[in-house]
């Protein structure tokens, strides 16, 4: 395949220039197996096949979008922003960093998509480090007790 994907984030308009391309590889005689390999975009063989039968069914409408699914809420400045602070904050707490983002961006993110980032980012929470405690020493008797105990 001729089209790169050098960034993370596909637009629908390259996801369609890649489906187009694995159809028209499919119709010169390529094999699926073959066209997924050479595929920037992950798609699972079967996938492939569902596709071309649909080209062969509706056409050019085949290939519209037909995700209807919620954009990532965590992109852009946001996901900037949380990736630096947790790189800067190793030992926040995904609930610390959801009221941060709340109050920053107005913007509702659950602790399980923060925590699935982070995971996914290498920025997991580290435990914070806790100094050792000194142990309590023995609290001293007042003098006039020590006196009396002595003079027994």
């Amino acid at each position: 395949m001729t089209i790169m994907m050098m960034s993370l984030v596909v637009t629908m308009d390259q996801r369609q220039a890649v489906r187009r391309e694995m159809i028209q590889q499919m119709e010169q005689g390529a094999t699926a197996s073959d066209v997924r390999r050479l595929c920037p975009i992950p798609i699972h063989r079967t996938t492939v096949y569902r596709l071309l039968k649909r080209v062969e069914r509706e056409g050019e409408q085949a290939f519209v979008e037909r995700r209807h699914g919620h954009p990532t809420k965590l992109r852009g400045d946001v996901l900037t922003w949380v990736l630096e602070y947790c790189q800067s904050h190793a030992s926040a707490s995904s609930s610390e960093l959801q009221c941060l983002v709340a109050e920053r961006f107005s913007l509702s993110v659950s602790v399980s998509q923060l925590n699935r980032v982070r995971a996914a980012h290498g920025l997991s929470r580290q435990a914070p480090k806790l100094r050792k405690k000194r142990r309590k020493r023995a609290s001293r008797l007042p003098q006039d007790i020590m006196n009396r105990l002595g003079a027994c």
